[in-house]
């Protein structure tokens, strides 16, 4: 898979001519003022990795948004729409996110439905995203598993 070509952070994908099986990590940040219950600045953070190689991390400045539900969303359509962008086959996508509601509303494994209609949208988006990857899991994981996505989150912030 080639690098997306953005300024953003991307390695060299592997071109060792196999599909590689890939990991991806999500998360989203919301920063509040002094208040602490006014919103100032939201981020997404992703990685997408195999083995120990890190293929994509992206940090993502998001200028509007409603929650922080959908900005767990938005991290990651980012997030598979990269792995979608790439130039190469995946042979499976194992995604991973501290968000439990989201991995089950995008789970088809699972009978969850996301809660409103922009949610609703984004889930289908994801799902068209990665209809052509043969394998894809969901697994809802620890702020520990998930805490370089959580710091490319917060790395995100204006």
């Amino acid at each position: 898979m080639a690098p997306s070509g953005d300024s953003q952070t991307d390695a060299q994908w592997s071109s060792d001519g196999f599909a590689p099986s890939l990991s991806l990590y999500f998360d989203a940040s919301v920063l509040y003022g002094t208040d602490n219950a006014t919103p100032t600045s939201a981020a997404v953070g992703f990685l997408v990795e195999s083995g120990a190689t890190t293929h994509i991390e992206r940090s993502l400045a998001v200028d509007t948004f409603v929650s922080t539900a959908h900005l767990e969303y938005r991290a990651l359509l980012e997030a598979v729409r990269a792995v979608a962008a790439a130039d190469d086959r995946v042979a499976s996508l194992h995604v991973h996110g501290d968000a439990d509601a989201v991995i089950r509303a995008v789970d088809p494994d699972h009978p969850a439905t996301a809660g409103d209609r922009i949610c609703r949208t984004r889930v289908d988006a994801i799902h068209e995203a990665v209809a052509d990857i043969p394998v894809v899991t969901y697994r809802a994981v620890g702020r520990g598993e998930n805490e370089r996505a959580h710091d490319l989150a917060r790395a995100g912030h204006r």
